[in-house]
């Protein structure tokens, strides 16, 4: 495959995310129908999927200490800014916050049952009329923008294309035409000029996770493995990194990370254990960035299957999937140890349920990343869970399949009992 095909899906997947992705997407999709219609107003209508709705539904809104699917659409549409995507909520003020709860009698958010995949529509009703938007497939893919029934903008799509069928996601559809050889000899031998940029991502998530450790946030997790972890411990500090990070996103710190598969948490899980260890073991920026390419590619892989949202935790699998073979390959594994790498993964933690973005996700996270570095050291010393075992398919590229097939199709009705419960459990 054409290098340059990867190296844009890789900058088409990293995106800036300010907190949470869901409820930013809900944001995003009121501030753009309200700018188009302005005025007073009257009430808003949301209609979401149910994955979407699930993540959204008890995760901090950031800057605030605000929660859930309401609270972001109002923030959306006072204060957003649809021109910062999914950092449409960066200018809060307190003032905004006082409004948003003084009108919680005048949004309504509903889940579209027939809506598979990412979706988002917007209904606000002004005294200048109605502006109405979709967002589709992607957290920060505006596909209609209606002001008073008059369509502005559209894009087209054609639903029968397979569960990713949007233009947007033709390109990383194609990562799941590559053998794991093709991608190993892209991460080996890609100019590391081209693919410097990755480093970024890592610049950004660390910021994250140092406020999240120096200030405890979250549940605190970060916080407490760091203080357990000596000098040279990368296993420790990996862990630490990620969870601090996770802790500050989820519990609304006003600092974006590098989203990829439309996931801050999927981003985070992706490159900070690399960091972790790159760091205590000096090696240099080249190397890191080739390790970053790699997971990336795995996590795309593996999310291309599982969609956008799904009942499995992707943090923790597909991402910490992406990241154990990353780990494998800084530790010096090569095609055989990084093959044998994901096969001990698909065949440990696939299946963790996904229960929304909430101070839960760190714990997941640390499980995922625990399981990455467990997985690689086993494959580093010929330990490996052989084929058509469990869900181990008689080839990689089958077993990475696999790992997303469990959640989509196969975990759709634990999808809507998840849900269930947690709206019980919310009242």
């Amino acid at each position: 495959m054409d290098e340059n095909i990867i190296i844009n899906i890789f900058k088409k997947e990293m995106i800036l995310g300010f907190g949470v992705t869901e409820p930013a997407s809900i944001a995003l999709s009121t501030a753009k129908a309200y700018e188009i219609i302005g005025g007073k107003i009257k009430n808003i209508k949301i209609l979401t999927d149910a994955g979407l709705f699930k993540n959204a539904f008890s995760c901090t809104i950031p800057g605030t200490k605000e929660v859930g699917n309401e609270m972001a659409a109002l923030l959306g549409a006072i204060s957003g800014d649809s021109s910062l995507g999914l950092q449409c909520l960066k200018k809060i003020k307190k003032e905004d916050i006082k409004e948003a709860k003084s009108m919680l009698d005048k949004i309504d958010v509903e889940i579209k049952s027939e809506a598979e995949n990412l979706y988002v529509e917007a209904i606000v009703n002004t005294n200048n009329g109605v502006g109405r938007t979709i967002i589709r497939y992607k957290h920060d893919n505006i596909i209609l923008v209606e002001k008073n029934n008059k369509v502005l903008y559209q894009k087209e799509y054609t639903p029968n294309k397979n569960i990713t069928f949007s233009e947007e996601n033709i390109d990383s559809k194609k990562i799941t035409e590559m053998k794991l050889e093709e991608i190993l000899q892209f991460v080996n031998t890609v100019n590391y000029k081209k693919i410097d940029f990755l480093l970024e991502s890592v610049k950004m998530n660390k910021k994250l996770s140092e406020k999240g450790l120096e200030e405890g946030l979250g549940i605190g997790l970060g916080k407490l493995i760091l203080e357990g972890c000596d000098k040279n411990n990368y296993e420790l500090y990996a862990e630490a990194l990620t969870c601090g990070a996770i802790d500050a996103r989820v519990s609304g710190a006003a600092i974006p990370a590098m989203t990829v598969t439309g996931s801050g948490n999927h981003g985070i899980i992706t490159t900070l254990p690399l960091l972790a260890i790159k760091e205590k073991k000096n090696l240099n920026n080249e190397t890191l960035a080739r390790s970053i390419a790699l997971s990336y590619i795995i996590n795309i892989y593996i999310k291309e299957f599982s969609g956008k949202l799904s009942a499995f935790c992707g943090c923790a699998i597909a991402a910490g999937t992406g990241v154990s073979a990353g780990i494998c390959y800084l530790l010096g594994g090569e095609s055989k140890e990084i093959e044998n790498t994901i096969k001990n993964m698909a065949s440990n933690i696939t299946g963790i349920i996904c229960t929304g973005g909430n101070s839960a996700c760190s714990l997941k996270a640390n499980t995922g990343v625990k399981a990455a570095f467990l997985s690689a050291k086993m494959a580093l010393n010929n330990i490996v869970i052989p084929n058509k075992c469990g869900i181990v398919g008689d080839s990689i590229e089958t077993t990475m399949k696999n790992i997303g097939r469990i959640a989509y199709p196969g975990m759709i009705k634990t999808d809507k009992e998840i849900l269930n419960i947690m709206i019980e459990c919310s009242k």
